[in-house]
């Protein structure tokens, strides 16, 4: 038969699993998508699919996603990509990613060597990818799918012969990139399937000079250029198609035709456009289906678009009467400068005349003023781009044992300038944090040796002020003399930040294990708190029930079982309380109380407390506010648990002595509290910890004291929701004084009131 108390525990136990569960339940609804880009932010194609991919999950509050850069085209090294794995594996160790969706071939290629290690065995859809034929054997087509890049070269063709049907040759343009040689096989295919007699001829070379001087000298009547693909490394710096184009191109006087939407308007005349946002829009539409566990196609081509700029085919005269498909018609607006183009053309030609006749009179200063120009200027984007990237510029000439350091290398450790600094060869050893130095010569001797490319390490340089900072140094022999090197030349890259976030990303990992060991430990304590009154109900019930017993130890019975019920609510109130602190739900309710009439019942509370723990500490109020007539508005609830918390906690920790509660009003506003105790006193090193959940100051506490851990949690969260502060004053063997400060609005009562 069953008891009543069994009854309420099942009744207990059964909300408490439901409420879990229906917690479990919402944070398991939450589907995270990973899109992995090949490219970089910025680039306007990657950013086209990533708009549209967001657009399509827009109104979709089930999914979070999350977006990673690759930046394949500057950083394509095994070593990088062996990197971007560890990263990757970190960054989603506590994250159960749903799905990917892979951006163009690299990010397709990373995935299938690393995916299922980083993110698991998880549907996954790959768009802008092309020539993978191969590959096509090591997809799961239940859970993959792939949105191809194929571009119409066909059509593309056809549309060029429509527009200008007298043409007599195709100018094609790629570059040597794995996506431009795969459109070139592609366009080749196209050109034998369509069997004209138009001929082509090949520009494949990224050299930018040779590539500009080629397209110059090209005959423009009856010709018409082809551009596949153009990423060239001008400058030094990895460029975009786009900003290529409109370099290459903004001279030469023969209609373009493309397949990319990016370049439209005001470059290309048209062509059969492959779209980015439709290949963001498919492959976000098919992950929707992956999530759901629908049914979806491995195989899927976006269409291509037959678009034309207006303007520019009407710049070279073009017209679309035999165009036998349909089509769309953007940049129909013409410009001020098309219109009077002729007009502008005759003053541009006088005005050219002119200044070639002043440009013969004075050749050769201008010729001298070009050089100095182009080397300031040289020297300003290589000063730009050194500060722009925090680095420092370093050449070591070997035989002259001088060492020349630019400004920026100074500034980076402190000083004005690199005169400032006075870095040469004879005293570089004291810039260097001493344990460093070894590294240095080591990673200088494998470098020297050929056994590695480069020299690089990472070390500590010494500051101006004495303090040290993390720098990554690279370098190269860049010449040599009879075998021996001469002349070693590097940079500087300050790591600092860098270095500081690996020892944030420790912390924060040693941080996390401390709270699971905290947490099972709370567990274990729990566990202890609640058999512990449990045992005693259950077992002085068997006693009221099976024994013979006297009135009086019925009644003392009877006091045990209901002082063991009542610390079992206590118990149950702390882990509700706690529950609703992080959860956010538990609210504050604001009325008017009696200040004094709130701090007697807890000075009552803690006599009692005492008488029942046998302990003789005198419990002290003290305060210049007169008795019963200040009225105040607070949480009375909240402020009533504060206080016996801190009551309680100092009666559990006193073992003699005296308690004094004081309690004033400043500014009318202001309702100032503290509690001070006798007991053992709390260390400045403990101080930062009995905050914290689950954390008593060592584990002797529980044993002798009991308790969860979570009373001045619990009290300081309540102090912060009613929009106060806590602090602790106390050192080993004084006794703890807690105090809080609390808002309130006090409504004084009137003295014959």
């Amino acid at each position: 038969m069953f008891t009543p108390n069994y009854r309420l525990s099942q009744i207990v136990y059964t909300l408490g699993f439901l409420f879990l569960f229906s917690i479990n339940t919402k944070a398991e609804s939450l589907n995270e998508v990973v899109i992995l880009n090949s490219y970089h932010h910025g680039f306007k194609w990657t950013n086209d699919i990533n708009d549209a991919i967001s657009e399509e999950f827009k109104s979709d509050n089930s999914t979070r996603l999350f977006y990673e850069f690759m930046d394949s085209k500057r950083f394509n090294s095994e070593d990088y990509f062996q990197n971007l794995k560890s990263i990757y594996l970190l960054k989603y160790a506590n994250h159960n990613v749903d799905g990917i969706i892979c951006s163009d071939n690299r990010a397709f290629d990373f995935f299938l060597e690393f995916g299922k290690e980083i993110w698991g065995d998880i549907p996954a859809v790959f768009c802008g990818v092309n020539n993978i034929d191969q590959q096509l054997h090591l997809l799961n087509t239940s859970k993959h799918s792939v949105v191809y890049e194929k571009i119409d070269i066909k059509g593309t063709l056809k549309l060029i012969l429509e527009l200008q049907s007298n043409l007599e040759e195709i100018i094609v343009i790629s570059d040597e990139t794995l996506s431009g040689n795969i459109f070139l096989n592609q366009f080749i295919d196209g050109y034998e399937e369509l069997d004209q007699d138009i001929s082509y001829r090949i520009i494949n070379n990224t050299n930018p000079t040779i590539l500009r001087n080629t397209l110059l000298n090209i005959p423009k009547e009856n010709r018409a250029i082809y551009l596949l693909s153009l990423y060239t490394n001008r400058n030094n710096i990895p460029n975009e198609m786009l900003n290529e184009s409109h370099y290459f191109f903004k001279d030469v006087e023969i209609p373009i035709y493309s397949n990319w939407d990016f370049l439209m308007p005001n470059l290309i005349v048209g062509g059969k456009i492959l779209k980015a946002k439709d290949q963001g829009f498919i492959s976000a539409q098919l992950m929707k289906d992956h999530l759901i566990g629908k049914k979806t196609t491995t195989h899927n081509w976006p269409d291509c678009h037959t678009i034309i700029d207006k303007s520019v085919l009407e710049s070279f005269k073009l017209n679309t009467n035999n165009i036998n498909s349909d089509y769309q018609l953007i940049n129909e607006q013409t410009s001020l400068l098309k219109k009077y183009r002729k007009e502008l053309t005759i003053i541009l030609v006088i005005l050219i005349i002119f200044i070639f006749i002043i440009l013969l009179l004075v050749t050769d200063i201008i010729k001298r003023k070009e050089i100095e120009i182009d080397f300031i200027e040289s020297e300003k984007r290589l000063e730009l781009a050194i500060n722009g990237a925090n680095e420092g510029l370093w050449d070591i000439n070997l035989p002259s044992k001088t060492i020349y350091t630019s400004d920026q290398l100074a500034q980076l450790l402190g000083y004005n300038t690199s005169s400032e600094l006075g870095l040469n060869t004879s005293n570089w050893q004291k810039f260097i944090l001493f344990q460093d130095i070894e590294q240095v010569k080591e990673a200088y001797n494998l470098h020297k040796n050929g056994k590695t490319e480069v020299f690089q390490c990472e070390i500590r340089l010494i500051n101006e002020n004495g303090s040290s900072s993390w720098f990554s140094v690279h370098g190269k022999i860049t010449e040599r003399e009879n075998g021996s090197p001469t002349r070693v030349t590097g940079i500087i890259l300050d790591i600092n930040t860098q270095k500081a976030f690996e020892k944030e990303l420790k912390n924060a990992k040693e941080k996390a294990e401390e709270s699971d060991r905290l947490k099972s430990s709370f567990l274990a304590n729990m566990s202890h708190e609640i058999r512990t009154p449990m045992n005693a109900i259950l077992g002085f019930t068997d006693l009221l029930i099976y024994s013979d017993l006297t009135p009086s130890e019925k009644h003392d019975y009877l006091n045990l079982i209901k002082r063991s019920g009542e610390n079992l609510l206590t118990l149950i109130n702390d882990i509700i309380d706690i529950s609703k602190i992080e959860s956010g739900e538990l609210k504050i309710n604001e009325e008017q109380i009696n200040i004094n009439q709130l701090i007697n019942e807890v000075v009552n509370v803690g006599i009692s407390l005492c008488n029942t723990l046998n302990k003789n500490i005198d419990i002290k109020l003290k305060t210049s506010l007169n008795q019963d007539n200040y009225n105040i508005t607070t949480d009375p609830l909240r402020l009533y648990q504060i206080l016996i918390n801190l009551v309680s906690n100092a009666v559990k920790f006193t073992a003699e002595g005296f308690i004094e509660i004081n309690y004033e009003i400043f500014d009318n506003s202001i309702l100032y509290i503290s509690v001070k105790d006798t007991g053992p006193g709390i260390s400045e090193e403990n101080k930062k910890i009995i905050f914290d959940r689950f954390r008593q100051v060592d584990e002797s506490t529980i044993k002798k004291h009991g308790g969860t851990g979570l009373g001045l949690s619990i009290t300081q969260s309540l102090v912060s929701l009613i929009n106060g502060t806590i602090e602790v004053i106390s050192s080993p063997k004084k006794g703890a004084e807690f105090i809080i400060n609390i808002p309130i609005k006090l409504n004084k009562l009137e003295e014959s009131v």
